[in-house]
């Protein structure tokens, strides 16, 4: 079943998350298992709202890929929240913020 899995840190900076997703090759090799990810700054701080397709894929990326990089950047873990999606819909409209094809791990 798909996850919608929502990450909020209110001391990560922009330069902060550009570096973590440069450390982490994202766009080069989308993780395997994540169909969408999408992030904002607001008062607050940072966001993420991520589609996973499974727990499983969502706890490999964690702990091969992202929190290694977080770490390196002196990060605490990231300690996202993770819901059971009922119904995932999006419109064909969407396909323009596509990655080109790349390499999944």
């Amino acid at each position: 079943m798909a996850l919608m899995v929502t990450y909020d840190e209110p001391n990560v900076s922009r330069e902060d998350y550009d570096s973590v997703r440069a450390q982490v090759g994202w766009e080069a090799a989308p993780p395997l298992g994540c169909l969408l990810h999408m992030s904002y700054f607001d008062d607050a701080g940072f966001h993420t709202v991520d589609i996973w397709d499974s727990q499983a894929e969502l706890d490999a990326y964690l702990a091969k890929r992202f929190n290694p990089a977080l770490k390196v950047l002196q990060l605490p873990d990231a300690a996202p929240k993770a819901m059971e999606l009922h119904l995932v819909a999006a419109s064909p409209a969407l396909e323009k913020y596509f990655l080109p094809a790349a390499t999944v791990d």
